[in-house]
């Protein structure tokens, strides 16, 4: 099936970044890259400016956006974080209320088991992090989070840089936690790591049942863009 989007095809030869003031640009040719709203992108780091070009740069005979996931995040970020920078450390919070690693099976037993063992741990780490403990619950009465840990979360999210706070909530949605988007952040691990915890009882349900073929694209299409989401949240921070 075709799609109906318009082909753009590749309309430079040359892909560069350079500084400008305390900003990177990226240069298509000699011609400054821009948003979607029609604003200069500038980026906060050398090493975010060198991500975007290269994707750019992979682009061939045509522009193919739905393969540019750091330029699209780069994108959103220069747009939108500026203004919504509150909202977003609030949306942040939100996931907090309502972290993955806060809510367990009842059963079976061994499913509940391995939340313990693989959760727990990031819990323990949150709580060192942000000074209060996360509840958790196995049953459909909400977990117990404390107002002291949340707010603590969104004066970290308030004190992030921008384009690094997008990248960030981008990756706890995908992952139903701010636990492990803040794990990102702070490289306490990987994406393939944190979207293994993420998918806990997805996998068990895997090893009982086995694999559909669609679900297991969709889950390798989830993958691929929250490691590109890591990637640029780190690069975010050179």
């Amino acid at each position: 099936m075709k799609s109906d989007k318009p082909v753009i095809k590749r309309f430079f030869k040359t892909v560069s970044c350079q500084p400008e003031g305390r900003s990177w640009i990226v240069m298509l040719d000699e011609k400054t890259l821009r948003t979607p709203a029609r604003s200069v992108l500038r980026l906060p780091t050398k090493a975010l400016a060198e991500l975007v070009a290269a994707e750019w740069e992979a682009q061939t005979e045509a522009i193919r956006p739905d393969f540019m996931p750091i330029s699209r995040l780069a994108n959103v970020a220069h747009d939108h974080m500026g203004m919504n920078k509150a909202a977003s450390a609030g949306e942040l919070v939100r996931f907090a209320a309502s972290d993955l690693l806060c809510f367990r099976v009842a059963e079976p037993l061994d499913l509940q088991e391995l939340q313990v063992k693989e959760w727990d741990i990031w819990l323990d780490w949150a709580e060192e992090k942000f000074g209060a403990r996360l509840g958790v619950s196995t049953s459909l009465t909400p977990p117990d989070i404390p107002l002291d840990a949340l707010e603590n979360m969104r004066n970290a999210a308030l004190n992030m840089e921008p384009f690094a706070l997008t990248a960030m909530l981008h990756a706890s949605a995908l992952l139903g936690s701010c636990v492990l988007g803040f794990a990102l952040l702070d490289a306490k691990l990987g994406a393939q790591q944190a979207f293994d915890l993420s998918r806990i009882e997805e996998d068990w349900q895997i090893q009982q049942w086995g694999e559909d073929e669609e679900a297991k694209a969709r889950a390798d299409g989830l993958l691929a863009f929250l490691e590109a989401s890591t990637r640029f949240m780190l690069a975010a921070q050179e």
